[in-house]
């Protein structure tokens, strides 16, 4: 299993960089997005890099295969959910309906903190030192879900990935909410 890299290498985050041709099959990517694009709320280029769209080479990884994260926080006492940039950021990213489902690793809990981040009646409760409980309403979570349905289909119809594949990544992202898939 090859483990790349893809960081931002431009400095003002106005304009998306094309990740160069790679051949991303069994690859795992590691999707750093940087406190800069954050705090500036430049989507531009996470949008552009998780277009739909064949000649986009990352949708070659396959689903599952992106693990995301946000970089400069280290420091930062706070859940990355609880930093209002990020949350502005997510908000902002989801505008353009990128389809998280598709490109997330289930493990990493990304699709979680996106839909945490976005959906309307999210809230942390049952907070205690070091433990913290995310509550997500679990018609908006199927909503949410439900949403990026049809593009996850696009997306693996255009990375020609097997309907076994397909459907066990659809599994682990809907176990991720607590849902079991029909």
């Amino acid at each position: 299993m090859n483990i790349i890299s893809k960081t931002h290498s431009k400095a003002s985050g106005h304009e998306p960089n094309d990740i160069k041709e790679t051949d991303f099959r069994n690859s795992v990517v590691r999707y750093e997005i940087s406190r800069f694009e954050i705090e500036q709320s430049f989507t531009e280029r996470i949008v552009h890099d998780l277009r739909i769209d064949k000649s986009n080479p990352l949708v070659y990884v396959g689903p599952g295969n992106v693990v995301f994260f946000a970089s400069g926080y280290d420091d930062d006492p706070r859940e990355i959910y609880e930093i209002p940039e990020f949350v502005a950021f997510v908000r902002k990213a989801c505008a353009s309906s990128p389809c998280w489902m598709y490109f997330t690793a289930p493990e990493s809990l990304w699709l979680q903190t996106v839909a945490f981040c976005t959906l309307k009646r999210s809230h942390i409760s049952g907070s205690r030192p070091g433990y913290r409980t995310l509550t997500l309403s679990i018609c908006e979570a199927m909503g949410f879900l439900d949403s990026q349905l049809d593009d996850y289909g696009r997306l693996c119809d255009i990375s020609k990935v097997s309907m076994k594949e397909s459907r066990k990544h659809l599994e682990l992202a809907f176990q991720g909410f607590g849902i079991k898939l029909p």
